[in-house]
C-alpha cells in the first residue's frame, strides 16, 4: 500500500497506462484509415488533451524530453507515403542449336537486357502515373561475322489524372509519352542499308481527356479526343527519304536536292489506350497493352495501331519464360525496299519466346 501511495510510482503508473492507450488509439486509427485517403485519427486531440492534464507544473522540465517523443509518434503514425515504385531488371535468353540437323538450320543465341520502372504517387483523388521501360537485344548466329539486333526501344510514358468524386473510377487526365530507339536498324543482315536510329524515328505525344480504372487498376481505359503526336527524324539521309511520315527532300530534274527533307512531323487527332492484366492461373500472368490514334487533319479514319500481348510464367523468384508479341500498323511508316526506297505501309509483326532471370525491387 505504500508503494501504490508513492507520488513518484502514480505518476508513473498513469504515464504507463497513458502510453498504452496511444498505442491501442494508433492501431483503431490505422484499421479505419482507406488507403488513398490521408489519415487523421480523432484520438489524436484528446491525446494531447490528457497528456497535459497529467503534467504538472514541477513535472514539465523533468518529463518533457519524453512528451516530446510522445508527440513524435503521433506524428510519424499518420504519416504516409504515397510514392509506390518498382525496378526490374531482367536478362532473356534464347538459343537454337543444331548436330547433324538433315534439314539444315544454323546455330543461334540471343539475348536481351531490360530495364521496366513504374514510379507512381496516389493522393486521394489525384494521380501521377510514371512508366520507363528500356530493352536492347541481339543474336548472333553461326554463319555471320556480326550480330543482329533482335529488339530496341526506349519508351517513356507520365499521365495525371484527378476525379471529382471519392467513389468515381473516371479522371480527368493528361498523358506524355515518347519512344525511341537506341542504335541504328538495317534493312538486311549484311548491315548494308540504314532504316531507322536512335530519334529516327521518336514519336511523342500529349494529350488531354479522360481516363478509367477498376478498383485494382487490372483494367485501365484512357481516351483522349486532344491529342498531338508529334514525330521527329533526325537522321538527314532518312529524312530526305521521307521516312516515317516526314516530308522527303525536293529534287531537281538531276536528283539533285534543292530543300532537305523535313525532320518534324505534326499530327492532330484522337488517341485510345487500353491496359488490361490478369493472373491466368499460379504463377502465370497476362498483359495486354494497345493503343489506337488517328489524325483529324490528314485521312482521318486511318487508325495507327499498337497491340502488344505478354505472357509470363514464374518459375521462382528470379527465373521466368516470357512469350510476347508485338502487332503494329502505321500509315506513316512505310516498309523500306531492298534498295532502301520507301514502299508502302505494311502490318508489323514481332514475336520472342525466351526463358530470363529478372529481380523486382
Amino acid at each position: 500500500m505504500q508503494l501504490l501511495m508513492n507520488p513518484f510510482f502514480k505518476t508513473n503508473f498513469r504515464i504507463l497506462c497513458l502510453i498504452g492507450f496511444i498505442c491501442l488509439g494508433i492501431q483503431t486509427s490505422y484499421a479505419a484509415t482507406e488507403l488513398d485517403t490521408v489519415p487523421v485519427p480523432k484520438s489524436v486531440a484528446k491525446i494531447k488533451s490528457s497528456i497535459k492534464k497529467i503534467f504538472t507544473k514541477k513535472q514539465k522540465d523533468s518529463i518533457a524530453s519524453s512528451k516530446d517523443s510522445i508527440q513524435k509518434i503521433l506524428k510519424e503514425s499518420v504519416k504516409r507515403n504515397y510514392w509506390t515504385h518498382q525496378n526490374k531488371p531482367g536478362i532473356l535468353f534464347t538459343q537454337t542449336s543444331f548436330v547433324n540437323w538433315t534439314k539444315g538450320g544454323n546455330n543461334t543465341i540471343a539475348g536481351i537486357a531490360s530495364f521496366k520502372g513504374d514510379y507512381d504517387y496516389k493522393r486521394g483523388q489525384f494521380f501521377w502515373k510514371n512508366d520507363f521501360l528500356i530493352k536492347y537485344g541481339l543474336s548472333k548466329e553461326d554463319d555471320i561475322d556480326h550480330a543482329l539486333k533482335t529488339d530496341d526501344i526506349i519508351d517513356i510514358k507520365s499521365a495525371v489524372g484527378y476525379k471529382k468524386g471519392i467513389e468515381s473510377r473516371w479522371y480527368y487526365s493528361g498523358d506524355f509519352s515518347l519512344t525511341t530507339q537506341i542504335a541504328k536498324g538495317y534493312n538486311d543482315k549484311k548491315k548494308t542499308t540504314v532504316i531507322s536510329n536512335f530519334f529516327a524515328p521518336a514519336r511523342m505525344r500529349i494529350g488531354l481527356g479522360a481516363a478509367y480504372s477498376d478498383k485494382d487498376d487490372n483494367f485501365k481505359l484512357n481516351i483522349s479526343p486532344l491529342t498531338n503526336q508529334v514525330t521527329f527524324v533526325i537522321d538527314q539521309e532518312l529524312a530526305n527519304k521521307g521516312a516515317f511520315g516526314v516530308e522527303p527532300a525536293k529534287k531537281d530534274g538531276e536528283g539533285n536536292i534543292i530543300e532537305p527533307g523535313k525532320n518534324v512531323n505534326s499530327e492532330f487527332g484522337t488517341l485510345i489506350s487500353i491496359e488490361y492484366k490478369t493472373l491466368i492461373m499460379k504463377n502465370i500472368n497476362f498483359a495486354v497493352k494497345s493503343s489506337f490514334y488517328s489524325d483529324y487533319l490528314n485521312r482521318f479514319g486511318n487508325v495507327d495501331s499498337d497491340i502488344e500481348l505478354n505472357i509470363n510464367m514464374k518459375v521462382n523468384k528470379y527465373i521466368q519464360s516470357t512469350i510476347s508479341s508485338h502487332l503494329l500498323y502505321d500509315d506513316d511508316t512505310k516498309t523500306p525496299n531492298d534498295d532502301g526506297t520507301q514502299g508502302g505501309p505494311k502490318v508489323q509483326l514481332k514475336q520472342i519466346l525466351g526463358v530470363g532471370v529478372s529481380y523486382v525491387f
